[in-house]
């Protein structure tokens, strides 16, 4: 059975969730103000926003609201407030960049900061990013149909945060995929999709019935406020309106209706920024961050230059390298996660994935090292399977290294696994990273991280090859 099914299991026999991950592996500082960000569109139309509740601060909301969503014309007019409220929380990050610090030479992070966008779940960041992020950055400003100036610079914004949607990044974080990361519940998968469910499991397991009831946290909202509600307050803009009434007057019943609507999923979103940074940082966090910031920097210069371009459909030698980016991403953060958590480390030793055990013998006098380790549990990985073992840091005026021995299986049982080193090791100077005897340990299928450079193969696949052999 594996690690991640028992907690399952036992959460489900306990009424509560069981966290899944001892330190956070996300960047989080509530004291650096991030923009929260909840709302809802018309079921059936993602360009058609209904209202948004936005701000940094849990006690100081604001909310945009589009009286009749079905009329385009006002519904850039009355988005307008959200824009300029986007682009001066944004502004305040945009400055000029301070060299990248090299990774190689110890010396202190010195990239400023960067905004961050958190949402009740990852529908809400794909509409607002990718869907209004592309909308709204192709409207034009000047002539017949003119929209405020601030609507495109706020859709360029938020076309950056959807092409920095990959995995490891702190850009954006859509909470309920953070809370599965790092806490298991006793429901299925689809239903941890409702975030006051969540972290009702998590925070106070008497309220999940009364969480199971509470509304859509978006961006579809609920069927009957739908009904109701919604309908009701579309109705009253039109009379409104056709009484003479503004449009801020003509709506105020819409603004009524989303604000008690989207208030539950408001709350809900800041209970979990709670519960989240009530987690330790994980080890690899930090430089992932780092990452983060160089990108939204290398975003600000473009907007200042005026040359924030978004390609409407990624060509096809795009879509490859972004795949290879997204490969090499995936791969290294569930190297960190590994690596910087035991209980995320217990998954991969429950599967055999990894050993765990307690040196008992060390040979650091032949020709080629090896150690012997009993291990906690079963090991049945093949003879010739390489695992990797991280020893202390050492610092040196370079900075701090964490050498790597790689080891090999020469055989192994269910009392004894025998293992030959064959690398970070070998050399008789080296040899006194080696473990020692009674020393626990343990060995596993992650090595340095990966920094490839985003290349081309030296073969294009038959997709990427114009007629002739030539790229398109």
């Amino acid at each position: 059975m594996s690690v991640d099914t028992y907690l399952r299991l036992r959460a489900v026999a306990l009424g509560r969730a069981l966290p899944r991950a001892t330190r956070r592996h996300v960047h989080l500082d509530p004291a650096a103000e991030p923009l929260v960000v909840v709302g809802y569109h018309m079921p059936g139309d993602l360009g058609a926003p209904i209202g948004l509740m936005y701000g940094t601060h849990r006690n100081g909301p604001r909310t945009a609201v589009v009286g009749e969503p079905r009329n385009g014309k006002l519904r850039f007019q009355q988005l307008a407030d959200f824009a300029m409220d986007l682009n001066g929380y944004f502004g305040r990050y945009i400055q000029p960049v301070l060299p990248r610090p090299a990774r190689r030479t110890g010396s202190a992070r010195r990239l400023p900061p960067a905004p961050q966008l958190i949402v009740p779940n990852a529908a809400t960041a794909q509409w607002l990013c990718d869907v209004m992020g592309r909308r709204l950055r192709t409207l034009d400003t000047e002539g017949e149909y003119a929209v405020h100036p601030a609507l495109p610079s706020i859709g360029a914004h938020l076309s950056f945060f959807a092409s920095q949607r990959v995995p490891g990044s702190s850009l954006v974080l859509p909470l309920t995929d953070l809370l599965s990361q790092h806490w298991a519940t006793g429901q299925l998968d689809a239903l941890d999709a409702a975030l006051a469910v969540q972290v009702a499991w998590i925070d106070n397991p008497a309220g999940i019935e009364d969480a199971e009831g509470a509304g859509s946290a978006g961006p579809v909202p609920d069927g009957d406020w739908e009904k109701t509600h919604l309908s009701d307050a579309i109705k009253a803009y039109q009379r409104l309106s056709d009484s003479g009434s503004n449009i801020t007057r003509a709506s105020e019943p819409m603004k009524i209706a989303v604000e008690a609507a989207l208030q539950p999923a408001w709350e809900a979103c800041w209970d979990a920024v709670q519960l989240l940074d009530g987690l330790p940082d994980a080890d690899s966090v930090e430089d992932r961050w780092e990452m983060d910031r160089y990108q939204w920097h290398r975003h600000a210069e473009r907007v200042r230059a005026n040359k924030a371009y978004f390609s409407r459909r990624p060509q096809q030698l795009q879509g490859m390298r972004l795949l290879t980016r997204l490969e090499r991403l995936t791969a290294n953060l569930t190297r960190d996660m590994a690596l910087d958590d035991p209980l995320v480390m217990a998954n991969y030793i429950a599967s055999g994935d990894a050993l765990s055990g307690e040196i008992t013998r060390r040979d650091a006098a032949g020709d080629r090292p090896s150690l012997s380790l009993r291990p906690d549990m079963p090991f049945r990985r093949p003879v010739g399977t390489e695992l990797h073992w991280f020893a202390e840091p050492v610092r040196s005026p370079d900075g701090v290294t964490r050498p790597m021995v790689t080891v090999e299986v020469i055989s192994a049982d269910e009392k004894n696994v025998e293992l030959r080193v064959v690398r970070g090791a070998v050399r008789k100077d080296r040899r006194r990273l080696l473990p020692q005897i009674g020393e626990r340990v343990i060995f596993s299928q992650f090595g340095r991280r990966e920094f490839r450079r985003d290349t081309l193969p030296a073969e294009l696949p038959w997709t990427h090859v114009g007629v002739e052999g030539t790229s398109r």
